[in-house]
């Protein structure tokens, strides 16, 4: 993967995570996870840097509104 599709892929996460917190989509329509995924594979140290606030995203996360 290159550097241009990986910063195109943290943006993407970046951006759905800030859809999820305003709660325009859902955590499982999202699609998040695939991506994180993705990452991953990726780029590990990358991966490591967005974990934190996508695990602080989804203990927040409201299920029930």
């Amino acid at each position: 993967m290159t550097e241009r599709e990986l910063i195109k892929l943290e943006a993407t996460i970046r951006n759905k995570m800030a859809e999820i917190k305003a709660q325009r989509i859902t955590l499982k329509d999202s699609g998040i996870g695939a991506l994180m995924n993705s990452l991953k594979r990726a780029d590990e140290a990358l991966y490591e840097k967005i974990l934190p606030e996508y695990k602080q995203m989804v203990a927040n996360f409201n299920l029930f509104k």
